[in-house]
C-alpha cells in the first residue's frame, strides 16, 4: 500500500502525518477522521522523506496565509 505525507492545519495545531493509503483521496479521508476542519495537502511521502519536515511545514503553513 502507497505512503503519503499529509500536511494538516487546525485549531489543535498543524504537522504532517505520514499514512498508508489506497490513493491521495483515502489518505484525505484517513486524517479528516482526526482533523475534520482546515486545510490538508497530500503527496507522496518518497517526495518529502530525507527533507527537514519543519522546513516544509513551516513553508506550507505560510503558504495557507
Amino acid at each position: 500500500m502507497p505512503r503519503f505525507a499529509v500536511f494538516f492545519s487546525d485549531e489543535a495545531g498543524a504537522g504532517i502525518q505520514f499514512v498508508q493509503a489506497l490513493d491521495r483521496s483515502h489518505a484525505k479521508d484517513i486524517l479528516r477522521a482526526t482533523h475534520p476542519e482546515g486545510p490538508l495537502c497530500v503527496m507522496a511521502a518518497d517526495l518529502v522523506e530525507g527533507q527537514d519536515l519543519h522546513d516544509l511545514l513551516r513553508s506550507w503553513l505560510n503558504r495557507q496565509g
